[in-house]
């Protein structure tokens, strides 16, 4: 390799070099998922390297960081470290090893993995793979997975074709920032897999035929499938592909599999199934065309809800005089919080029916930001969990918690102003964007959330637009975000916030 950049490094030189203009170093540690510290001690080895390609990595203090130089010199200093990414020394941080044991075993699922296998991957000692294997139990647990240790040959992960390939989705959804991956379903070769992925995961992403199924969908969307095209759907399709290109298929029982092949999405399914066909170049069974229509029928389904409520309401009754009564009266008569929930519920009610993943990105800041709601959070899970009579999972009580303690500090700490949402790129996105926004303003309305095609000419009652594209308004503020909402965008909205 012609330079000495570890993987870090490089990521941290590639996002310097797509930068236009100065960037705080706080930025770039968000938009890596690296500390502030991490990137600090690894400017160094990059400036240098910048220099060596007659660049300068300029530091304005109270601004930011910025390469200076010729745009030539740029576009090749970043040609060369994009090609030559994966020889870099690859260093992890816990959770990038963690994500990446995960990867491992889900991905060998049901063979066995040995420790040598972990420790060469993973490339730390013996004791600290074996260290990451047992942090990654509590989660294959949820999954409703178990790690199955065999004395002389490995460890495997056990349990149903149909939770790996849910469990391997949600991975992914965790493990890789949701723009990113609206990103790969648009352009089989997406930049922002270099940057802001880490080596480990980047390699085992780039296996999955994202694109390929991203226009599949999108094909039998035009083809009046209901369903929008987001990363959901292409995600899964992906994995399936990839497992059945192992040899990796979905048994079910009888009668499971006879309800599947009768209901009107099992055309849709098997439509799909025809192009996954093409893309493993196999035959794809009846077992597994009704795999993807109980998948599907899921996505519908959460679409379904936005349309009209299926919750029952003396359980959210049971919900807010809980929370009225342990957190604030107030909270009983807030109708805005009646109404989120119970929208929640209807889509918590669907994703735990058929099994779909669900990641909250924010589940860690809001139970340490929140942690008396989040014990109130927990109980309410509890009500819910004796109603569907399905466990609930944590991420879900962190939704929860959000919803609360969002209605707690609109009433009594801040001024009510109501933003709209715009995004491109589909509900997953969507609602990791919503979630940071409800996280950093708990005071902000989110009154609508609209796709970038049909925000124009809209009669919108808000007092801001959040995009993560432009779009044409003159009536009331745009501020263009990342759609994981990094410093400099919640900057940018507290300013325009405090001017209102």
């Amino acid at each position: 390799m012609s330079h000495n950049l570890d993987s870090r490094q490089v990521r941290i030189a590639l996002w310097l070099l797509d930068q236009t203009r100065p960037k705080s170093t706080a930025s770039l540690a968000d938009d890596l998922g690296l500390s502030q510290r991490v990137v600090r001690y690894r400017l160094s080895g990059v400036e240098t390297y910048l220099r060596s390609r007659q660049l300068t990595l300029t530091k304005q203090a109270g601004v930011g960081l910025v390469v200076v130089g010729d745009v030539s010199d740029k576009g090749s200093a970043r040609h060369e470290l994009a090609d030559e990414s994966e020889d870099a020394y690859r260093v992890f941080a816990r959770d990038e090893r963690i994500d990446l044991v995960r990867a491992l075993l889900l991905d060998r699922a049901p063979d066995n993995t040995t420790m040598e296998q972990l420790q060469e991957e993973l490339e730390v000692s013996k004791t600290s793979a074996r260290r990451d294997t047992l942090r990654c139990e509590p989660w294959f647990e949820k999954q409703s997975l178990l790690i199955a240790r065999r004395p002389g040959v490995g460890m495997a992960v056990v349990g149903s074709e149909g939770a790996i390939r849910r469990a391997t989705v949600k991975l992914i959804l965790e493990a890789i920032p949701g723009e990113t991956l609206a990103e790969a379903t648009l352009n089989r070769f997406a930049p922002s897999l270099t940057t802001r992925v880490s080596a480990g995961m980047r390699e085992y992403v780039l296996r999955l035929p994202l694109y390929a199924c991203a226009q599949l969908v999108e094909v039998h969307t035009d083809a009046g499938l209901r369903v929008q095209n987001d990363v959901m759907l292409p995600l899964y399709l992906a994995v399936t592909a990839v497992r059945l290109a192992g040899g990796r298929t979905v048994a079910l029982d009888a009668g499971q599999l006879r309800s599947l092949m009768d209901h009107p999405v099992f055309a849709t399914a098997t439509s799909l199934a025809a192009g996954l066909a093409d893309i493993t170049a196999g035959t794809i069974t009846e077992e597994e065309i009704a795999g993807i229509t109980e998948f599907l029928l899921g996505v519908v389904a959460l679409e379904d809800v936005d349309q009209a409520g299926q919750v029952d309401e003396t359980l959210v009754d049971e919900v807010l005089s809980m929370a009225a009564d342990q957190l604030h009266p107030v909270l009983a008569d807030d109708a805005e919080l009646r109404r989120g929930l119970s929208q929640h519920f209807d889509r918590l009610a669907v994703r735990i029916s058929y099994g779909l993943p669900v990641h909250n990105p924010l589940l860690r800041e809001v139970s340490r930001r929140y942690p008396e709601v989040h014990a109130v959070a927990r109980r309410i899970g509890e009500i819910v969990e004796s109603r569907i009579g399905r466990p609930v999972p944590e991420d879900e009580i962190g939704f929860i918690t959000m919803y609360l303690s969002g209605a707690m500090e609109r009433t009594y700490l801040w001024p009510r102003r109501r933003a709209v949402v715009v995004c491109p790129s589909g509900m997953a996105t969507v609602w990791i964007l919503v979630s940071r926004i409800q996280a950093e303003f708990p005071h902000l309305e989110i009154a609508q959330v609209v796709s970038a095609h049909s925000f124009d000419g809209q009669d919108l009652d808000a007092d801001l637009v959040i995009s993560t594209v432009p779009v044409n308004e003159d009536r009331m503020p745009v501020v263009v975000v990342n759609a994981l909402l990094n410093s400099d965008d919640i900057r940018s909205i507290a300013r325009h916030l405090t001017r209102m």
